[in-house]
């Protein structure tokens, strides 16, 4: 039994240190000819017989030089161990162009395993190479004298696109270029990305520098900040340039350089201010052709599945309906769809719920929608697929989603106890049409004071009975006007639109209300730039879409909107634009003057506006 337990603690053990095997090949992306760099293979299993591809374009100068490395942790009284052998060879570019070494080969325990291919570009040397440089994350030096100038730093804003539809986005990547010693960077100013929707893409903290090929030269690249943009127009929209104020190691110059120099600073720190040009992006309007009745707005890459809790329920019992859209686009902007629900069922506004990644490739995740509706009448009744549209930005064309069709037995309430009662029943709400007959057999006795008149007199051709014929002709006529206005007013949309404006504005702020309470600044923000832009495009019954600050201000002074208001409004807009990026000014103070500013300039709009 002993030997047992020792056999199976060595087998456990064995289990505890045993490891996947690991072979991986690292190596710079771009390098110049005739420059030296490193080709390095790391394995974290001692192996033997390591084969080399063949290396075209490359010159193999040495190698391999073979190292170990062994790391041990303790976590939590927990010993882990790991061990790495390095094999490195040096190389040096021969030929311009892109090359690809193929994945090399290693023996372990027996068993052969590959590594990883790897892609280098080799461009034009820069005069220097041949120098023993071989950092592989650092450009060719430039002379110890050279000066700054917009050829060796620079800062550049690149965008994914420069032609896209309205609804589409793209990436605006800020970047410093450099072939200097650049050690660190003072004040910036961004963009303000005026005419676009921004959302910022996660980037690393600390910005590392790499080496990146630019128009055949190879500079020190890095990245400052990514941007998802969406235009909110059409027609050209600039990106204003990016300032980056950068701080640079300089050798001094002057008399002879002794090597005495590194060791007693013989450097100097330079500030230099870089400006990058200005960008244009041309915005097209979505296509006519093909669009549907109704169309949503969305563009992108999306898909609808619709689901219902319960298909047979009790009267006054409530049902969920659920919407969910997944996929790429912009969804942020996606607007619950409106449903067709039986007139007997009780329905409530829906509730949102959004789950978006904001990346490189765009907004991503899952924006669901739940209805909850109560239906207070039994009887059968059938919810319609619900359909909804939206702008396939792969294919250039219209995509329209259709969910499911549901059908929803409701039975008759069940009696349950009032509250406070033990024998008590509810009385549950019932059809007209439930009311068709009286019992026949025994009727309700009168009780009280009773008119009765003696038999034989004359009712026909008295007044009462004039009255009697004359008045429900009238009030049937009267009823019969006032419902076709009812319908009129309401089939004008214009106009319910406009009527419901206030409503959404208060609802909205009331949200805005609970955030500033929550201390969540982002949601604050977010919220009141929905009541406001919600509430324009409701009262003037202009599409979102169609909206922006560019052109609001001719809109609100056709309309009649003083000036000073005008103001107001858009001073409020810009606030929250910019608290949304600027997370130290996000006090409760501040948010509390931006709800009421917003509270006056709704209601300074709402007397001013006009038709």
């Amino acid at each position: 039994m002993k030997q047992l337990g020792l056999v199976i603690l060595l087998f456990v053990c064995s289990l505890a240190f045993s490891q996947n095997v690991e072979f991986k090949a690292s190596a710079p992306s771009v390098v110049a000819v005739g420059e030296e760099f490193r080709l390095s293979y790391t394995l974290n299993k001692e192996g033997s017989n390591l084969q080399l591809p063949s290396l075209e374009g490359f010159d193999l100068l040495m190698g391999p030089s073979t190292s170990q490395s062994f790391m041990s942790s303790t976590v939590n009284g927990r010993t882990t161990q790991s061990v790495s052998y390095t094999y490195t060879f040096v190389l040096e570019g021969v030929k311009e162009g892109t090359y690809e070494i193929r994945p090399a080969t290693v023996m372990v325990d027996g068993r052969s395993y590959q590594s990883n291919g790897v892609k280098i570009e080799v461009v034009k040397g820069s005069g220097n190479g041949g120098t023993g440089n071989r950092r592989e994350h650092q450009a060719v030096q430039p002379d110890a004298s050279a000066s700054l100038n917009e050829n060796n730093l620079f800062v550049k804003v690149e965008v994914s696109r420069r032609n896209l539809y309205i609804g589409e986005s793209l990436v605006a990547t800020i970047k410093v270029y450099s072939k200097v010693d650049l050690t660190n960077f003072g004040r910036s100013k961004f963009p303000s990305f005026d005419g676009f929707l921004a959302e910022e893409v996660p980037t690393p903290q600390r910005i590392e520098l790499v080496r990146e090929n630019y128009n055949g030269q190879i500079y020190n690249v890095g990245v400052i900040r990514k941007m998802l943009l969406y235009p909110q127009h059409t027609g050209e929209i600039t990106i204003e340039p990016f300032e980056l104020e950068c701080i640079v190691r300089q050798r001094l110059t002057g008399g002879g350089r002794s090597f005495f120099d590194d060791f007693f600073g013989n450097y100097r720190e330079v500030r230099a201010m870089r400006r990058s040009k200005p960008v244009v992006v041309q915005v097209k309007e979505l296509p006519l052709a093909g669009k549907p009745v109704g169309f949503s707005g969305t563009v992108g890459n999306i898909s609808m599945s619709t689901s219902i809790s319960a298909d047979t329920v009790d009267a006054n019992d409530a049902v969920t309906y659920k919407v969910v859209f997944r996929g790429t686009g912009n969804l942020k902007l996606l607007q619950a769809p409106a449903i067709n629900f039986p007139l007997d069922f009780e329905t409530y506004d829906p509730k949102e719920s959004r789950d978006i990644r904001v990346t490189e490739n765009g907004m991503s995740g899952t924006v669901s929608f739940e209805y909850l509706v109560i239906p207070r009448y039994s009887g059968e009744y059938k919810i319609p697929a619900v359909q909804y549209s939206y702008f396939d930005s792969q294919s250039g064309s219209y995509k329209i989603l259709s969910g499911k069709e549901y059908k929803v037995f409701v039975r008759k309430g069940t009696e349950k106890g009032l509250a406070g009662g033990n024998n008590g029943s509810t009385v549950h709400s019932f059809k007209k049409e439930d009311i068709r007959q009286v019992g026949e057999d025994i009727r309700y006795i009168k009780t009280g004071e009773l008119h009765l008149r003696p038999t034989g007199v004359r009712f026909l051709g008295t007044p009462a009975y004039w009255l009697s014929l004359f008045i429900p002709l009238f009030l049937f006529i009267a009823g019969a006007i006032l419902n076709r206005r009812r319908i009129k007013a309401n089939s004008d949309m214009a106009r319910v639109k406009n009527k419901a404006a206030t409503k959404m504005a208060r609802k909205r702020l009331k949200a805005a209300a609970l955030a500033m309470k929550s201390h969540n600044a982002e949601r604050f923000y977010e919220e009141v730039l929905k009541a406001l832009w919600g509430y324009m495009s409701y009262k003037l019954n202009i599409d979102r879409a169609e909206l922006n600050r560019d052109n609001i201000s001719d809109i609100l002074q056709k309309k009649g909107v003083q000036e000073s208001a005008l103001k107001e409004f858009i001073g409020v807009l810009d606030t929250c634009e910019y608290a949304r990026y600027a997370p130290g000014s996000n006090s409760d103070q501040e948010m509390d003057k931006v709800y009421t500013s917003s509270i006056d300039v709704i209601t300074k709009l709402d007397k001013s506006i006009k038709g």
